[in-house]
Protein backbone atom coordinates (compact mmCIF):
# COMPACT_ATOMS: atom_id res chain seq x y z
CA UNK A 1 0.00 0.00 0.00
CA UNK A 2 1.35 3.71 -0.88
CA UNK A 3 -0.28 7.22 0.02
CA UNK A 4 0.54 10.18 -1.06
CA UNK A 5 -1.55 13.68 -0.84
CA UNK A 6 -0.80 17.01 -0.44
CA UNK A 7 -2.58 17.20 3.04
CA UNK A 8 -3.92 14.54 4.94
CA UNK A 9 -7.65 15.02 4.56
CA UNK A 10 -10.11 17.28 2.69
CA UNK A 11 -12.07 19.62 4.30
CA UNK A 12 -15.80 18.30 4.78
CA UNK A 13 -17.02 22.43 4.91
CA UNK A 14 -17.19 23.70 1.59
CA UNK A 15 -16.33 27.47 1.93
CA UNK A 16 -18.60 28.59 -1.12
CA UNK A 17 -18.22 32.04 -2.92
CA UNK A 18 -21.35 34.37 -3.37
CA UNK A 19 -23.42 32.93 -6.30
CA UNK A 20 -21.29 29.53 -6.79
CA UNK A 21 -19.51 30.77 -9.54
CA UNK A 22 -15.91 31.70 -10.28
CA UNK A 23 -14.42 34.99 -10.23
CA UNK A 24 -14.41 37.66 -12.85
CA UNK A 25 -10.70 39.33 -12.63
CA UNK A 26 -10.82 43.02 -13.32
CA UNK A 27 -7.16 43.15 -15.23
CA UNK A 28 -6.35 40.05 -15.48
CA UNK A 29 -2.72 40.53 -16.57
CA UNK A 30 -1.67 42.45 -13.96
CA UNK A 31 -3.85 39.93 -11.20
CA UNK A 32 -1.39 37.43 -12.73
CA UNK A 33 1.50 38.82 -12.37
CA UNK A 34 1.12 40.27 -9.08
CA UNK A 35 0.01 36.53 -7.86
CA UNK A 36 3.75 35.68 -8.18
CA UNK A 37 6.09 34.83 -5.30
CA UNK A 38 8.13 37.98 -4.38
CA UNK A 39 11.21 36.40 -6.25
CA UNK A 40 9.89 36.03 -9.89
CA UNK A 41 8.17 38.89 -9.19
CA UNK A 42 10.93 41.20 -8.86
CA UNK A 43 13.23 39.12 -11.68
CA UNK A 44 10.19 39.88 -13.92
CA UNK A 45 10.64 43.68 -12.67
CA UNK A 46 14.02 43.93 -12.81
CA UNK A 47 14.24 42.73 -16.09
CA UNK A 48 11.30 45.69 -17.44
CA UNK A 49 13.56 48.54 -16.01
CA UNK A 50 16.88 47.13 -17.45
CA UNK A 51 15.00 47.23 -21.23
CA UNK A 52 16.25 51.02 -21.79
CA UNK A 53 19.26 50.28 -20.56
CA UNK A 54 20.25 47.12 -22.70
CA UNK A 55 19.12 48.98 -25.61
CA UNK A 56 21.84 51.89 -25.05
CA UNK A 57 24.50 52.21 -27.37
CA UNK A 58 26.78 52.54 -24.23
CA UNK A 59 25.58 48.69 -23.41
CA UNK A 60 25.73 47.80 -26.63
CA UNK A 61 29.64 48.94 -26.10
CA UNK A 62 30.29 46.85 -22.91
CA UNK A 63 29.28 43.59 -24.51
CA UNK A 64 32.70 43.95 -26.20
CA UNK A 65 34.35 42.76 -29.62
CA UNK A 66 35.92 39.19 -28.72
CA UNK A 67 35.80 37.49 -32.23
CA UNK A 68 39.30 35.36 -32.19
CA UNK A 69 39.59 32.08 -31.15
CA UNK A 70 38.52 28.46 -31.53
CA UNK A 71 36.53 26.81 -30.00
CA UNK A 72 37.45 24.16 -27.54
CA UNK A 73 35.55 21.27 -28.51
CA UNK A 74 33.42 19.54 -30.79
CA UNK A 75 30.67 17.62 -29.24
CA UNK A 76 29.44 14.28 -30.95
CA UNK A 77 26.20 13.49 -29.39
CA UNK A 78 23.33 15.52 -30.95
CA UNK A 79 19.74 14.65 -30.97
CA UNK A 80 17.68 13.93 -33.94
CA UNK A 81 15.40 16.63 -36.11
CA UNK A 82 12.86 16.68 -38.17
CA UNK A 83 13.66 15.59 -41.70
CA UNK A 84 10.51 16.55 -43.19
CA UNK A 85 10.75 20.02 -41.88
CA UNK A 86 14.08 20.37 -42.73
CA UNK A 87 12.82 19.63 -46.40
CA UNK A 88 10.18 22.26 -45.90
CA UNK A 89 12.94 25.06 -45.48
CA UNK A 90 15.20 23.81 -48.21
CA UNK A 91 11.73 24.23 -50.22
CA UNK A 92 11.30 28.01 -48.41
CA UNK A 93 9.03 27.30 -46.44
CA UNK A 94 9.27 27.97 -42.62
CA UNK A 95 6.96 25.68 -40.46
CA UNK A 96 5.41 25.99 -36.92
CA UNK A 97 2.23 23.42 -36.77
CA UNK A 98 0.18 25.00 -39.46
CA UNK A 99 2.01 28.55 -39.80
CA UNK A 100 4.07 28.56 -43.15
CA UNK A 101 5.67 31.43 -43.77
CA UNK A 102 7.69 31.76 -47.16
CA UNK A 103 11.36 33.40 -47.36
CA UNK A 104 10.44 35.55 -44.18
CA UNK A 105 11.87 39.01 -44.13
CA UNK A 106 13.65 39.32 -41.70
CA UNK A 107 14.56 35.78 -40.75
CA UNK A 108 13.02 36.48 -37.04
CA UNK A 109 10.33 39.09 -37.39
CA UNK A 110 8.28 38.93 -40.16
CA UNK A 111 5.05 40.92 -41.17
CA UNK A 112 2.21 38.65 -39.60
CA UNK A 113 3.37 36.07 -37.60
CA UNK A 114 2.55 34.70 -34.18
CA UNK A 115 4.89 34.66 -31.04
CA UNK A 116 5.29 31.25 -30.98
CA UNK A 117 6.85 31.15 -34.84
CA UNK A 118 9.43 34.09 -34.14
CA UNK A 119 10.33 31.82 -31.04
CA UNK A 120 11.16 28.70 -32.86
CA UNK A 121 13.29 30.71 -35.68
CA UNK A 122 15.11 32.77 -33.12
CA UNK A 123 15.75 29.72 -31.13
CA UNK A 124 17.35 28.34 -33.86
CA UNK A 125 15.13 25.23 -34.28
CA UNK A 126 15.74 24.74 -37.66
CA UNK A 127 18.99 24.29 -37.19
CA UNK A 128 18.56 20.61 -35.75
CA UNK A 129 15.86 19.75 -38.77
CA UNK A 130 18.69 20.92 -41.46
CA UNK A 131 21.48 18.29 -40.01
CA UNK A 132 18.46 15.66 -40.14
CA UNK A 133 18.71 16.11 -43.73
CA UNK A 134 22.08 16.96 -44.08
CA UNK A 135 24.04 17.08 -47.08
CA UNK A 136 25.83 19.78 -48.88
CA UNK A 137 22.48 21.97 -49.63
CA UNK A 138 21.18 21.89 -46.33
CA UNK A 139 24.08 22.86 -44.75
CA UNK A 140 24.51 25.84 -46.77
CA UNK A 141 21.01 27.08 -46.00
CA UNK A 142 22.11 26.51 -42.25
CA UNK A 143 25.29 28.68 -42.65
CA UNK A 144 23.26 31.09 -45.21
CA UNK A 145 20.57 31.64 -42.48
CA UNK A 146 22.58 31.76 -39.44
CA UNK A 147 24.74 34.56 -41.30
CA UNK A 148 21.45 36.29 -42.48
CA UNK A 149 20.76 36.64 -38.53
CA UNK A 150 23.98 37.59 -36.97
CA UNK A 151 23.52 40.53 -39.53
CA UNK A 152 20.12 41.52 -38.67
CA UNK A 153 20.32 40.99 -34.96
CA UNK A 154 24.11 42.93 -34.09
CA UNK A 155 22.42 44.55 -30.70
CA UNK A 156 20.34 43.45 -28.03
CA UNK A 157 16.65 42.99 -29.04
CA UNK A 158 13.74 42.23 -26.29
CA UNK A 159 12.33 39.47 -28.06
CA UNK A 160 15.52 37.52 -29.92
CA UNK A 161 17.67 38.47 -26.91
CA UNK A 162 14.92 37.41 -24.23
CA UNK A 163 17.04 34.56 -21.51
CA UNK A 164 15.28 31.80 -22.91
CA UNK A 165 15.68 32.17 -26.17
CA UNK A 166 19.08 33.29 -26.23
CA UNK A 167 19.49 30.65 -24.08
CA UNK A 168 18.15 27.53 -26.55
CA UNK A 169 20.27 29.45 -29.61
CA UNK A 170 23.59 29.68 -27.96
CA UNK A 171 23.17 25.66 -27.17
CA UNK A 172 22.15 24.95 -30.87
CA UNK A 173 24.69 27.04 -32.54
CA UNK A 174 27.76 25.27 -29.81
CA UNK A 175 26.23 21.58 -30.38
CA UNK A 176 25.99 21.79 -34.15
CA UNK A 177 29.27 23.55 -34.84
CA UNK A 178 30.62 20.67 -36.77
CA UNK A 179 27.62 20.60 -38.77
CA UNK A 180 28.07 24.27 -39.38
CA UNK A 181 31.71 23.82 -40.35
CA UNK A 182 32.54 26.88 -38.39
CA UNK A 183 36.73 26.32 -38.54
CA UNK A 184 36.27 26.07 -42.51
CA UNK A 185 35.64 29.85 -43.14
CA UNK A 186 37.67 32.33 -41.27
CA UNK A 187 34.97 34.98 -41.88
CA UNK A 188 32.06 33.15 -40.85
CA UNK A 189 33.99 31.96 -37.57
CA UNK A 190 34.81 35.76 -37.08
CA UNK A 191 31.62 37.38 -37.37
CA UNK A 192 29.52 34.09 -35.63
CA UNK A 193 32.65 34.12 -32.61
CA UNK A 194 31.96 37.88 -32.27
CA UNK A 195 27.59 37.36 -31.85
CA UNK A 196 28.06 34.49 -29.84
CA UNK A 197 30.76 35.66 -26.80
CA UNK A 198 28.18 39.07 -27.01
CA UNK A 199 25.17 37.35 -26.50
CA UNK A 200 26.81 34.66 -23.73
CA UNK A 201 28.09 37.71 -22.06
CA UNK A 202 24.23 39.35 -21.44
CA UNK A 203 22.67 36.03 -20.82
CA UNK A 204 25.50 35.73 -17.91
CA UNK A 205 24.88 39.49 -16.57
CA UNK A 206 20.90 38.92 -17.04
CA UNK A 207 19.95 35.87 -16.18
CA UNK A 208 17.64 35.09 -14.07
CA UNK A 209 15.92 37.50 -17.01
CA UNK A 210 12.48 37.27 -15.32
CA UNK A 211 13.09 32.77 -16.00
CA UNK A 212 11.59 30.92 -13.68
CA UNK A 213 11.62 26.73 -13.41
CA UNK A 214 12.86 24.92 -16.36
CA UNK A 215 13.41 27.62 -18.48
CA UNK A 216 15.69 29.22 -15.86
CA UNK A 217 17.51 25.58 -15.17
CA UNK A 218 18.21 25.39 -19.26
CA UNK A 219 19.45 28.44 -19.55
CA UNK A 220 21.82 27.84 -17.02
CA UNK A 221 23.11 24.82 -18.39
CA UNK A 222 23.50 26.73 -21.99
CA UNK A 223 25.70 29.43 -20.28
CA UNK A 224 27.93 26.77 -18.98
CA UNK A 225 27.81 25.36 -22.27
CA UNK A 226 29.15 28.56 -23.82
CA UNK A 227 31.52 28.72 -20.58
CA UNK A 228 32.79 25.25 -21.71
CA UNK A 229 33.00 26.28 -25.75
CA UNK A 230 33.92 29.42 -26.12
CA UNK A 231 37.50 30.86 -25.64
CA UNK A 232 38.09 33.13 -22.42
CA UNK A 233 34.40 31.63 -21.02
CA UNK A 234 35.59 30.62 -17.31
CA UNK A 235 33.49 33.26 -15.89
CA UNK A 236 30.34 32.32 -17.55
CA UNK A 237 31.06 28.67 -16.53
CA UNK A 238 31.07 29.51 -12.86
CA UNK A 239 28.21 32.28 -13.36
CA UNK A 240 25.90 29.38 -14.91
CA UNK A 241 27.41 26.62 -12.32
CA UNK A 242 26.26 28.99 -9.40
CA UNK A 243 22.29 29.16 -11.17
CA UNK A 244 22.42 25.55 -11.55
CA UNK A 245 23.30 24.76 -8.38
CA UNK A 246 20.84 26.81 -6.61
CA UNK A 247 17.74 25.27 -8.93
CA UNK A 248 18.60 21.84 -9.64
CA UNK A 249 18.07 21.82 -5.60
CA UNK A 250 14.30 23.90 -5.72
CA UNK A 251 13.26 22.19 -8.96
CA UNK A 252 14.11 18.32 -8.50
CA UNK A 253 12.04 17.04 -6.44
CA UNK A 254 12.81 13.60 -4.35
CA UNK A 255 10.89 10.98 -6.17
CA UNK A 256 13.07 12.07 -9.77
CA UNK A 257 10.68 14.33 -11.05
CA UNK A 258 10.25 18.09 -11.83
CA UNK A 259 8.03 20.81 -10.08
CA UNK A 260 6.54 21.64 -13.14
CA UNK A 261 4.75 18.19 -13.47
CA UNK A 262 4.93 18.27 -17.51
CA UNK A 263 6.45 15.13 -18.73
CA UNK A 264 7.44 16.54 -21.56
CA UNK A 265 9.67 19.20 -19.93
CA UNK A 266 10.84 16.44 -18.28
CA UNK A 267 12.45 14.79 -21.11
CA UNK A 268 13.53 18.70 -22.16
CA UNK A 269 15.39 18.62 -18.82
CA UNK A 270 16.70 14.97 -19.38
CA UNK A 271 18.22 15.85 -23.00
CA UNK A 272 19.90 19.34 -21.93
CA UNK A 273 21.35 17.34 -18.30
CA UNK A 274 22.55 14.71 -20.90
CA UNK A 275 24.21 17.71 -23.03
CA UNK A 276 25.90 19.51 -19.94
CA UNK A 277 27.57 15.82 -18.75
CA UNK A 278 29.15 15.14 -22.01
CA UNK A 279 30.17 18.57 -22.89
CA UNK A 280 31.57 18.86 -19.52
CA UNK A 281 33.32 15.46 -20.23
CA UNK A 282 34.96 15.83 -23.60
CA UNK A 283 36.13 19.59 -21.93
CA UNK A 284 37.48 17.15 -18.86
CA UNK A 285 35.49 19.65 -16.45
CA UNK A 286 34.15 18.39 -13.25
CA UNK A 287 30.38 17.96 -13.44
CA UNK A 288 28.26 19.58 -11.08
CA UNK A 289 27.13 18.36 -7.81
CA UNK A 290 24.10 16.01 -8.23
CA UNK A 291 24.04 15.94 -11.84
CA UNK A 292 24.65 12.52 -12.51
CA UNK A 293 21.92 11.71 -9.57
CA UNK A 294 19.48 14.02 -11.48
CA UNK A 295 19.89 12.30 -14.62
CA UNK A 296 19.26 8.98 -14.09
CA UNK A 297 16.30 9.82 -11.35
CA UNK A 298 14.63 11.98 -13.89
CA UNK A 299 15.06 9.58 -17.08
CA UNK A 300 13.37 6.82 -14.62
CA UNK A 301 10.53 9.14 -14.50
CA UNK A 302 10.79 9.69 -18.15
CA UNK A 303 10.59 6.02 -18.86
CA UNK A 304 7.81 5.58 -16.67
CA UNK A 305 5.87 8.08 -17.98
CA UNK A 306 5.93 6.21 -21.61
CA UNK A 307 3.36 3.68 -22.89
CA UNK A 308 4.06 0.23 -24.46
CA UNK A 309 4.22 2.51 -28.24
CA UNK A 310 7.35 3.75 -26.75
CA UNK A 311 6.21 7.42 -26.53
CA UNK A 312 4.96 9.90 -23.71
CA UNK A 313 1.32 10.01 -22.62
CA UNK A 314 -0.03 13.50 -22.97
CA UNK A 315 -0.25 14.78 -19.58
CA UNK A 316 0.70 18.78 -18.98
CA UNK A 317 1.44 20.30 -22.01
CA UNK A 318 2.93 17.02 -23.33
CA UNK A 319 3.19 16.00 -27.28
CA UNK A 320 3.94 12.02 -27.86
CA UNK A 321 7.46 12.77 -29.18
CA UNK A 322 8.94 10.03 -31.30
CA UNK A 323 10.23 7.05 -30.08
CA UNK A 324 13.54 7.71 -31.86
CA UNK A 325 14.39 10.27 -29.21
CA UNK A 326 13.35 9.19 -26.40
CA UNK A 327 15.09 5.73 -26.81
CA UNK A 328 18.13 7.84 -28.21
CA UNK A 329 17.82 9.84 -24.39
CA UNK A 330 17.38 6.62 -22.20
CA UNK A 331 20.27 4.75 -24.20
CA UNK A 332 22.58 7.61 -22.85
CA UNK A 333 21.50 7.04 -19.44
CA UNK A 334 22.76 3.39 -19.38
CA UNK A 335 21.66 0.55 -16.99
CA UNK A 336 20.66 2.76 -14.17
CA UNK A 337 17.17 3.12 -14.97
CA UNK A 338 14.24 2.51 -12.30
CA UNK A 339 11.03 0.67 -12.60
CA UNK A 340 8.74 3.14 -11.31
CA UNK A 341 5.04 2.41 -10.51
CA UNK A 342 4.57 5.87 -8.85
CA UNK A 343 5.45 9.28 -8.59
CA UNK A 344 3.75 10.39 -4.64
CA UNK A 345 5.50 13.57 -4.96
CA UNK A 346 5.40 14.47 -8.89
CA UNK A 347 2.09 13.20 -8.53
CA UNK A 348 2.01 10.83 -11.43
CA UNK A 349 0.15 6.87 -11.04
CA UNK A 350 1.02 3.70 -13.53
CA UNK A 351 -1.01 0.63 -13.20
CA UNK A 352 0.50 -2.00 -15.31
CA UNK A 353 -1.13 -5.45 -15.22
CA UNK A 354 -0.59 -7.94 -18.36
CA UNK A 355 -0.17 -5.58 -21.67
CA UNK A 356 -2.86 -3.10 -20.23
CA UNK A 357 -1.13 -0.09 -18.71
CA UNK A 358 -2.90 3.10 -17.02
CA UNK A 359 -1.42 6.43 -16.15
CA UNK A 360 -2.87 8.64 -14.22
CA UNK A 361 -2.75 12.57 -12.58
CA UNK A 362 -2.84 12.49 -9.09
CA UNK A 363 -0.98 15.95 -8.21
CA UNK A 364 -1.86 18.89 -7.59
CA UNK A 365 -0.86 21.62 -10.35
CA UNK A 366 1.86 23.46 -9.16
CA UNK A 367 1.61 27.02 -7.59
CA UNK A 368 1.99 29.83 -9.89
CA UNK A 369 5.14 30.72 -11.48
CA UNK A 370 5.44 27.49 -12.45
CA UNK A 371 2.58 26.71 -13.97
CA UNK A 372 3.06 27.45 -17.65
CA UNK A 373 2.71 23.79 -18.79
CA UNK A 374 -0.07 22.76 -16.25
CA UNK A 375 -3.30 21.46 -18.01
CA UNK A 376 -6.56 21.68 -15.80
CA UNK A 377 -6.70 17.91 -16.07
CA UNK A 378 -6.73 16.63 -12.23
CA UNK A 379 -7.44 12.93 -11.99
CA UNK A 380 -7.32 12.58 -15.63
CA UNK A 381 -6.03 8.77 -16.91
CA UNK A 382 -5.07 7.18 -20.20
CA UNK A 383 -4.89 3.70 -21.07
CA UNK A 384 -3.19 1.64 -23.79
CA UNK A 385 -3.06 -2.01 -24.24
CA UNK A 386 0.58 -3.26 -25.40
CA UNK A 387 1.83 -1.03 -28.33
CA UNK A 388 -1.92 0.42 -28.69
CA UNK A 389 -3.43 3.45 -27.20
CA UNK A 390 -7.48 3.28 -26.09
CA UNK A 391 -8.09 6.25 -23.80
CA UNK A 392 -6.10 9.24 -24.01
CA UNK A 393 -6.10 12.93 -23.43
CA UNK A 394 -6.33 15.57 -26.69
CA UNK A 395 -2.51 16.17 -25.82
CA UNK A 396 -0.28 19.30 -27.02
CA UNK A 397 0.44 19.70 -30.44
CA UNK A 398 2.07 23.28 -30.15
CA UNK A 399 0.80 24.63 -32.94
CA UNK A 400 1.80 28.39 -31.85
CA UNK A 401 -1.66 29.43 -31.87
CA UNK A 402 -2.87 30.81 -27.79
CA UNK A 403 -6.56 29.53 -28.87
CA UNK A 404 -5.36 26.12 -29.33
CA UNK A 405 -3.59 26.40 -26.55
CA UNK A 406 -6.11 26.92 -24.30
CA UNK A 407 -8.08 24.62 -25.53
CA UNK A 408 -5.89 21.92 -25.05
CA UNK A 409 -5.47 22.99 -21.43
CA UNK A 410 -9.39 22.68 -20.33
CA UNK A 411 -10.97 19.95 -18.61
CA UNK A 412 -12.77 19.12 -21.02
CA UNK A 413 -9.70 17.77 -23.30
CA UNK A 414 -9.14 15.50 -20.65
CA UNK A 415 -10.48 11.70 -19.96
CA UNK A 416 -12.15 12.98 -16.56
CA UNK A 417 -14.91 14.14 -15.02
CA UNK A 418 -16.06 18.13 -15.35
CA UNK A 419 -18.90 19.80 -13.29
CA UNK A 420 -21.10 22.42 -15.41
CA UNK A 421 -18.35 23.09 -18.30
CA UNK A 422 -16.38 24.65 -15.78
CA UNK A 423 -12.88 23.90 -15.60
CA UNK A 424 -11.26 22.08 -12.10
CA UNK A 425 -8.79 24.88 -12.21
CA UNK A 426 -9.33 28.01 -13.44
CA UNK A 427 -7.18 28.64 -16.75
CA UNK A 428 -5.60 32.80 -17.04
CA UNK A 429 -6.09 34.20 -20.43
CA UNK A 430 -1.98 34.89 -20.36
CA UNK A 431 -0.83 31.38 -18.65
CA UNK A 432 -0.84 29.88 -15.55
CA UNK A 433 -3.86 29.18 -13.45
CA UNK A 434 -5.86 30.00 -10.46
CA UNK A 435 -8.69 28.85 -8.01
CA UNK A 436 -6.75 25.02 -8.67
CA UNK A 437 -7.35 22.31 -6.41
CA UNK A 438 -5.13 22.36 -3.38
CA UNK A 439 -6.11 18.99 -2.16
CA UNK A 440 -5.26 15.52 -4.29
CA UNK A 441 -5.23 12.50 -2.52
CA UNK A 442 -4.11 9.13 -3.90
CA UNK A 443 -3.85 5.62 -1.83
CA UNK A 444 -2.82 3.00 -3.75
CA UNK A 445 -3.12 -1.24 -2.94
CA UNK A 446 -1.99 -3.96 -4.88
CA UNK A 447 -3.05 -7.81 -4.06
CA UNK A 448 -1.88 -10.59 -5.91
CA UNK A 449 -1.23 -8.45 -9.00
CA UNK A 450 -4.59 -6.65 -8.68
CA UNK A 451 -4.28 -2.82 -8.46
CA UNK A 452 -6.76 -0.62 -6.75
CA UNK A 453 -5.81 3.32 -6.59
CA UNK A 454 -8.48 6.05 -4.42
CA UNK A 455 -8.10 9.05 -5.58
CA UNK A 456 -9.75 12.61 -5.16
CA UNK A 457 -9.12 15.96 -5.48
CA UNK A 458 -10.85 19.62 -4.33
CA UNK A 459 -10.94 21.69 -7.17
CA UNK A 460 -14.74 22.11 -6.95
CA UNK A 461 -14.78 22.83 -3.30
CA UNK A 462 -14.36 26.41 -3.24
CA UNK A 463 -16.84 27.51 -6.38
CA UNK A 464 -19.33 24.41 -5.94
CA UNK A 465 -18.67 22.73 -2.64
CA UNK A 466 -17.79 19.63 -4.33
CA UNK A 467 -15.26 16.67 -4.20
CA UNK A 468 -14.43 14.90 -7.04
CA UNK A 469 -13.43 11.28 -6.35
CA UNK A 470 -12.53 8.69 -8.73
CA UNK A 471 -11.54 4.87 -7.54
CA UNK A 472 -9.67 2.37 -10.27
CA UNK A 473 -9.20 -1.35 -10.58
CA UNK A 474 -6.97 -2.93 -12.80
CA UNK A 475 -7.61 -6.82 -12.71
CA UNK A 476 -4.14 -8.90 -12.61
CA UNK A 477 -4.31 -10.11 -16.01
CA UNK A 478 -4.91 -6.80 -17.25
CA UNK A 479 -8.32 -7.48 -19.66
CA UNK A 480 -10.48 -4.95 -17.33
CA UNK A 481 -10.22 -1.73 -15.62
CA UNK A 482 -13.16 -0.84 -13.76
CA UNK A 483 -13.96 2.59 -12.45
CA UNK A 484 -15.80 4.67 -9.93
CA UNK A 485 -16.65 8.48 -10.20
CA UNK A 486 -18.48 10.23 -7.11
CA UNK A 487 -18.94 14.11 -6.52
CA UNK A 488 -19.60 14.45 -2.98
CA UNK A 489 -21.85 17.37 -2.28
CA UNK A 490 -25.11 18.82 -3.54
CA UNK A 491 -23.18 21.73 -5.51
CA UNK A 492 -23.38 22.74 -9.30
CA UNK A 493 -26.27 21.26 -11.34
CA UNK A 494 -24.52 18.92 -14.46
CA UNK A 495 -21.34 16.60 -14.58
CA UNK A 496 -19.85 14.96 -17.78
CA UNK A 497 -17.98 12.74 -17.82
CA UNK A 498 -15.71 12.18 -21.42
CA UNK A 499 -13.09 8.98 -22.43
CA UNK A 500 -11.30 10.84 -25.25
CA UNK A 501 -10.25 7.76 -27.92
CA UNK A 502 -7.36 7.57 -29.96
CA UNK A 503 -7.83 8.05 -33.35
CA UNK A 504 -7.07 4.26 -34.33
CA UNK A 505 -10.22 3.70 -32.26
CA UNK A 506 -13.51 2.92 -33.67
CA UNK A 507 -16.42 3.18 -31.31
CA UNK A 508 -19.97 2.25 -31.12
CA UNK A 509 -23.25 2.47 -28.65
CA UNK A 510 -24.78 -0.61 -28.09
CA UNK A 511 -27.50 -1.60 -25.29
CA UNK A 512 -29.16 1.35 -25.85
CA UNK A 513 -26.43 3.80 -24.17
CA UNK A 514 -25.94 1.91 -21.86
CA UNK A 515 -22.46 0.32 -23.11
CA UNK A 516 -19.88 1.34 -26.25
CA UNK A 517 -18.27 -0.98 -27.85
CA UNK A 518 -14.18 -0.26 -28.83
CA UNK A 519 -12.42 -1.71 -31.70
CA UNK A 520 -8.69 -1.29 -32.23
CA UNK A 521 -7.53 -2.65 -35.58
CA UNK A 522 -4.91 -5.54 -35.20
CA UNK A 523 -5.57 -5.65 -31.44
CA UNK A 524 -9.36 -6.84 -30.78
CA UNK A 525 -12.04 -5.20 -29.39
CA UNK A 526 -12.54 -3.67 -25.78
CA UNK A 527 -16.14 -3.21 -24.48
CA UNK A 528 -17.40 -0.09 -21.47
CA UNK A 529 -20.67 -0.45 -19.34
CA UNK A 530 -21.63 2.29 -17.31
CA UNK A 531 -24.28 2.86 -14.23
CA UNK A 532 -25.39 6.20 -13.54
CA UNK A 533 -25.90 7.59 -17.02
CA UNK A 534 -26.03 7.10 -20.42
CA UNK A 535 -23.50 6.95 -22.45
CA UNK A 536 -23.10 8.96 -25.73
CA UNK A 537 -20.51 9.60 -28.97
CA UNK A 538 -19.25 12.92 -29.59
CA UNK A 539 -16.48 14.55 -31.78
CA UNK A 540 -13.01 14.68 -30.67
CA UNK A 541 -10.08 16.12 -31.68
CA UNK A 542 -6.00 14.51 -31.31
CA UNK A 543 -3.49 16.75 -30.24
CA UNK A 544 -0.61 14.21 -29.45
CA UNK A 545 1.77 14.57 -32.40
CA UNK A 546 3.61 18.60 -32.83
CA UNK A 547 1.81 20.18 -34.90
CA UNK A 548 -1.23 17.78 -36.38
CA UNK A 549 -4.70 18.12 -35.36
CA UNK A 550 -6.40 14.90 -35.64
CA UNK A 551 -10.17 13.64 -35.85
CA UNK A 552 -11.35 10.88 -33.14
CA UNK A 553 -14.22 10.56 -31.01
CA UNK A 554 -14.96 10.42 -27.23
CA UNK A 555 -17.50 8.47 -24.85
CA UNK A 556 -19.30 10.98 -22.92
CA UNK A 557 -21.56 10.61 -20.30
CA UNK A 558 -24.08 13.34 -19.07
CA UNK A 559 -25.76 13.59 -15.77
CA UNK A 560 -27.32 15.66 -13.23
CA UNK A 561 -25.76 16.33 -9.60
CA UNK A 562 -28.92 16.15 -7.87
CA UNK A 563 -27.91 14.34 -4.01
CA UNK A 564 -25.42 14.46 -1.87
CA UNK A 565 -23.31 11.77 -3.65
CA UNK A 566 -23.58 11.17 -7.20
CA UNK A 567 -21.60 8.07 -8.44
CA UNK A 568 -20.90 6.71 -11.90
CA UNK A 569 -19.76 3.57 -12.53
CA UNK A 570 -17.66 2.13 -15.61
CA UNK A 571 -16.23 -0.61 -16.54
CA UNK A 572 -13.63 -1.01 -19.35
CA UNK A 573 -13.60 -5.24 -20.19
CA UNK A 574 -11.35 -6.91 -23.09
CA UNK A 575 -13.61 -8.91 -25.44
CA UNK A 576 -12.95 -12.21 -25.70
CA UNK A 577 -11.34 -13.33 -29.09
CA UNK A 578 -8.28 -15.38 -28.34
CA UNK A 579 -5.78 -12.47 -28.12
CA UNK A 580 -3.98 -11.57 -25.28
Amino acid sequence: MAESATSDTIQSQPRLRKGNQRPKLIAPRLQTIFALPRDMLASLAWRNLAQPVYRSRLYNWTLGKRSSGDLTISPQELWPGDEQLGLHLLGGEYRCGSEVVRNPKPLGNPIGVSLEWRRQINAFEWLDHLRACGGPAARQLARQLTQQWLEENPSYDSFAWRGDILADRLRRILLNQGFLEIQSDALFRSALLYSLNRQATHLARALPDGLAGSSLLKAAISLMIAGVMLPQGDSWLQRGRKIFAQEIGRQMLADGGHVERSPGVMLDLLQRFLDLRHVLTLARQPLPDHLQIAIENIASVVYMMCHGDGKLALFNDTSEETPELLGEALSRVGDRLRDLSQLPLTGYQRLKAGKTMVLMDCGAPPRHGLDDHAHAGTLAFEMSHGTHRIIVNCGAAHLGADDWRQVQRTTAAHSTLIVDDTNSSMLLEHGGMALRPTVVTSRREETEGQIWLDTSHNGYDESYGLIHRRRLFLAADGHELMGEDTLNGSGGNAFTLRFHLHPQVQASITQNGQAALLKIPGAGGWRMRVQGGDIALAESIYMGQRGQVRRSQQLVVLGMIDNDATQIKWALQKESNGKK
